[in-house]
């Protein structure tokens, strides 16, 4: 055992101490792994007042590969929204493992209809019945209806969720991907929104995959790249729209996609740019 182990035992027996003499704290909770550091807090109580207390441990979440999940192991999720978005945490219970998500509903949720969602599961497993009803369930519990915005918005291709979404909530659900304030000038094709979000390559090259349908306008599959931008079906009527394509899917560290805000004159579109406008983080 290292000097930082033991001492760390210590360190926490007297915290017990001295939670128990300034508090009448009684009982400490934690995980399994703290099962030597409520014992030592345990032993030290004793000890020093003759008092009984009281330590009790619950089973520890782990990956799937075993490994502990939290802030010493890098990977924790927290229910701060500022440290972890409302749309973080939703794609961290949708990418849980198969083997997991019974466990988590009946764990994380207060569903009593776990069977019938695992049954959905097993009988639809490509269209993941389960995983979505833990990530939804979670994030409703952590962040309250609200969030539902955000998922109908990633999710559900709902596009009066994106309209209706506050710019706090903007900024949460977009948080990593481009964002591009542009001057919607008269003429402005599918393809030069494109090409000016970079969501494809310049030349021949982006032209073709417009034609040949490797582009997505507000989750609309689109293979027409000299159609006019029409506000209202490829603008929304917050002034936003969402580009994705195969190839910035493959070239972005983002999720393949951006967001334009497009406004209707110059003096808007430099004030947006200096003042940073809102960021983003989308997948189609």
């Amino acid at each position: 055992m290292s000097l930082t182990e033991f001492s760390y035992q210590l360190f926490q027996a007297y915290d017990f101490y001295h939670l128990n003499q300034n508090h009448s704290c009684k009982i400490q909770l934690g995980g399994t792994d703290q099962l030597g550091n409520l014992m030592s807090g345990h032993e030290f109580i004793h000890k020093m007042t003759g008092q009984e207390v009281y330590g009790l441990t619950i089973p520890l979440v782990a990956s799937s590969v075993l490994d502990k999940l939290g802030k010493t192991a890098g990977n924790a999720v927290w229910m701060n929204r500022v440290k972890t978005s409302p749309f973080d945490l939703y794609q961290f219970f949708l990418r849980q493992p198969d083997s997991s998500v019974e466990w988590y509903l009946k764990l994380f949720t207060f569903l009593a209809e776990v069977e019938r969602v695992m049954e959905q599961q097993r009988q639809e497993p490509g269209k993941r019945p389960a995983h979505k009803r833990l990530a939804a369930e979670v994030t409703k519990l952590v962040h309250g209806n609200e969030s539902k915005r955000c998922t109908n918005a990633l999710y559900h291709s709902n596009l009066q969720a994106l309209e209706q979404m506050s710019d706090a909530e903007l900024q949460e659900l977009f948080r990593d991907a481009p964002f591009h304030v542009l001057l919607l000038e008269p003429g402005t094709t599918i393809l030069d929104a494109c090409r000016r979000a970079e969501d494809i390559p310049q030349g021949p090259k982006g032209y073709r995959m417009v034609s040949e349908g490797a582009v997505w306008i507000n989750h609309i599959k689109t293979d027409s790249p000299e159609q006019v931008l029409i506000p209202g079906q490829h603008i929304l009527a917050n002034g936003l729209d969402c580009l994705s394509s195969e190839w910035a899917k493959i070239t972005s560290t983002s999720s393949g996609g951006s967001i334009c805000e497009w406004s209707w004159d110059l003096i808007t579109s430099m004030h947006c740019l200096c003042t940073g406008g809102r960021t983003a983080s989308w997948e189609a």
